[in-house]
């Protein structure tokens, strides 16, 4: 169920048929080389949570764009909220989520860049008390059988990355006429092996992507196809509705989190704690 297409009641009667569970596809608007549109990764996430609501029903909240994608501001189109202003959008969209009665919330996570400041954000919803969860998930992930299947199927180059053989293939799916490939520069996808030594020495640094791939694009899409795209959307699909039914029967994450900041507010009543924090 789409939010932005439900009436007042029938919004009202998603919240209780969905478990109070509200999933918010999120990816960003970024160049996905030269033969995709910028917002590859928004497109394919939300395809991949309306072929999951297909499967378990929920509650989708609108195209969400603004994910962490700071090292690709040197391309137009690019949209990069600085990071106070990410965290602190996304928190404010989580309460009116909650606010609306759901309790549970799952950022479905379809861009790259997003993994470290998702991670991080769910952290923070440990800074003060709260009634609801917020849960992460990657949506592209495939299991070691999802992926045999299309590599005994499909011709593939079995490398991939970004604006690559399997995003390729999965917007040619969602809409082809939106996939330019005779743009394609053979080669340009590889690594420009600037800066290795960081990944070497297990250092990272925020230009760490930049010194690889500076053109936006990582992995040969030269032999991507739409059916490739079609089975791997329907396998994330089948995969996070599976993880839905764990959130959507779950009773545990919730009375821990309560039980968390009740021992917090303890800590806080230890006697003498508060003129000790004072000196």
């Amino acid at each position: 169920m789409l939010w932005e297409n439900l009436t007042v009641q029938q919004f009202e009667d998603a919240v209780m048929a969905t478990n109070r569970v509200c999933v918010l596809p999120i990816g960003c608007l970024e160049k996905h080389g030269d033969h995709l549109p910028l917002g590859t990764d928004m497109m394919i996430a939300r395809a991949v949570v309306e072929k999951t609501a297909e499967i378990e029903p929920i509650v989708i909240f609108p195209y969400y764009i603004f994910g962490q994608v700071s090292e690709v501001k040197h391309y137009a189109g690019t949209v990069a909220l600085n990071s106070e202003m990410q965290l602190r959008l996304l928190s404010e969209v989580c309460k009116e989520i909650r606010r609306n009665g759901f309790d549970k919330i799952i950022l479905a996570n379809g861009h790259g860049g997003n993994n470290n400041m998702l991670k991080y954000f769910a952290q923070t919803m440990l800074d003060e008390p709260k009634d609801y969860v917020v849960y992460t998930y990657d949506l592209w992930e495939l299991n070691a059988e999802q992926l045999h299947y299309l590599d005994s199927h499909f011709e593939t180059p079995g490398e991939y990355g970004h604006a690559d053989h399997m995003e390729t293939s999965e917007i040619m799916h969602i809409d082809p006429s939106l996939v330019y490939m005779d743009r394609l520069n053979p080669g340009e996808w590889n690594s420009q092996g600037r800066a290795r030594w960081l990944a070497e020495h297990n250092v990272t640094a925020g230009i760490h992507w930049y010194t690889e791939f500076p053109n936006q694009i990582a992995g040969d899409p030269s032999l991507s196809i739409a059916e490739y795209g079609k089975a791997y959307i329907e396998f994330c699909a089948q995969n996070f509705a599976e993880a839905l039914r764990q959130i959507k029967k779950d009773e545990t994450v919730l009375k821990l989190q309560t039980e968390f900041f009740d021992r917090c507010d303890e800590v806080a009543r230890i006697p003498g704690a508060a003129k000790k924090d004072s000196e």
